[in-house]
């Protein structure tokens, strides 16, 4: 929700100052390995099918297992807040009238324990959004508790001069100088994470603004991360932010933002592919080594991807190329697996799930099981490899013990022609995406050729521990056949 209120200013501050943090002695570094490995899905409800429950998004979740996702991002399900004089509503599920109760649009509690069970038995996370900043005008806490707010003078028992938050109308500003405050969210969370058994949260706006002014303290998010941690060990807190004091403390997944930003950028005309490179290595330098970052393309705060990477499908398809096989954990907003063109920024479009270019499909399967099999994706290292088109091109390796990709993303609109500085020696071969033909194994692939928005990866395998891509399962007598 906060993407409306990065400014180039607070970017800037965040690049200038992390380097300059200590993180937390206290930070969490015993992570579960499985939120590195995950593909996270955003669904929301309203627009997800055409019933807009839960029960249309439970129907949905054998189609999403067999996409390959793995963790079910529910944008927020709690009950929204309505309009009162002076302070309308804009429609917004991000208005949150009761932190304890389902919205009642979406189903009744049978209704969401059956979604989350069955995503569990499915071998699916479910974590939930979580907006901490402000509450609806309408909500009760207003009235019980308005020391928990932010005032415009003195008085914290008068609910009249509570604060709106930034320019919303719709919201009033809580206020985390309050310890009470700090204790009535923990235990809300922890409501969810016992009553439900959901995996986790991610959390709306989560450090605006960057830096000791943010709306929520660093102390708060700190409590917050023991005490889950405590009830739930292994549980997933996600944090949109880009703010390097709280990577791993208590965030161990946040917004790549700035990589986002300048893979948005690149893909303009006239923009400058190299910056993608320089972008990655700041974000990778400042933060903790641990840190994951999500990999953005296209979300509730953004236009649809389809019109953001050079306003074609081919542009989407080239930016998803690199979320899918860079360091970060991505994320696909619901629609993306189809080419989703409805909806503008905070769509309330429903998905035309019979639309779309049968591209994308084809694409995302492969391009998830892909990552899914090969480690070198989800744990190795990333090399980032120099070329003769750099404005246009980027060129990098992902490597493992196991297997080593080369990976060509052309992010401009015109064709690219060039050389790569690519790794010694034969047995590559072009990894089938999409509509791309497979290629018998060829030299070092150092020559570029790539169409506008085009890419390509190619492999280099080791005769041990492959995946097959189509099962998403190790095959041995595969890999011996195949690699001589």
């Amino acid at each position: 929700m906060n993407r409306r209120f990065r400014s180039a200013a607070t970017a800037l501050l965040a690049l200038t100052t992390a380097a300059c943090l200590t993180f937390p002695a206290n930070a969490a570094t015993d992570t579960p390995p499985w939120p590195a490995e995950s593909v996270v899905y955003c669904v929301f409800p309203r627009i997800f099918s055409s019933h807009g429950d839960f029960n249309g998004v439970t129907a949905q979740l054998p189609r999403l297992k067999k996409l390959g996702v793995s963790v079910i991002w529910l944008m927020p399900v709690t009950t929204p807040g309505k309009s009162i004089p002076g302070h309308p509503t804009v429609d917004s599920s991000y208005c949150v009238h009761d932190y304890y109760s389902l919205n009642p649009s979406y189903g009744t509690e049978a209704d969401f324990q059956k979604l989350v069970s069955r995503a569990h038995k499915l071998g699916l996370k479910v974590i939930l959004d979580e907006v901490l900043n402000h509450t609806s005008w309408d909500s009760p806490l207003i009235t019980e508790h308005p020391e928990f707010y932010v005032h415009s003078d003195g008085d914290l028992k008068n609910p009249a001069t509570i604060k709106q938050a930034f320019n919303y109308t719709d919201v009033a500003q809580l206020n985390y100088a309050s310890s009470g405050l700090h204790e009535y969210m923990i235990d809300m969370q922890k409501f969810w994470l016992t009553r439900y058994h959901v995996d986790g949260f991610r959390y709306d706006s989560a450090s605006n603004p960057g830096g000791p002014g943010r709306m929520i303290s660093a102390d708060f998010w700190r409590e917050t991360g023991r005490a889950l941690r405590a009830l739930k060990p292994d549980v997933l807190l996600l944090g949109e932010s880009e703010d390097a004091e709280l990577g791993m403390n208590p965030f161990t997944l946040d917004y790549g933002w700035w990589l986002h930003d300048a893979l948005v950028d690149a893909s303009k005309d006239g923009g400058d592919a190299a910056n993608v490179q320089k972008v990655w290595q700041k974000q990778t330098d400042e933060f903790p080594a641990q840190m994951k970052h999500l990999s953005l393309q296209d979300n509730w705060d953004t236009i649809r991807d389809v019109a953001a990477y050079g306003g074609t499908p081919d542009g989407a398809l080239a930016a998803a190329a690199f979320n899918l096989t860079n360091t970060g954990v991505p994320l696909i907003y619901n629609g993306m697996e189809i080419g989703n063109a409805a909806g503008e920024v905070n769509p309330h479009a429903p998905i035309d799930w019979a639309s779309g270019d049968s591209r994308f499909p084809a694409f995302y399967h492969q391009a998830i099981a892909l990552r899914r099999v090969n480690p070198a994706f989800t744990r190795g290292r990333m090399k980032w490899l120099s070329n003769s088109i750099p404005s246009q091109v980027v060129t990098y390796e992902r490597l493992d013990g196991d297997a080593e990709f080369l990976v060509e993303i052309n992010l401009s609109s015109k064709p690219a022609s060039g050389r790569v500085d690519a790794p010694d020696g034969a047995g590559w071969t072009r990894v089938p995406l999409g509509k791309s033909p497979a290629m018998a194994s060829v030299p070092a692939p150092s020559k570029i050729s790539l169409g506008a928005k085009g890419f390509a990866i190619f492999r280099r395998r080791a005769a041990h521990g492959i995946g097959d891509m189509r099962s998403g399962k190790p095959n041995k007598e595969r890999a011996r056949s195949e690699i001589k």
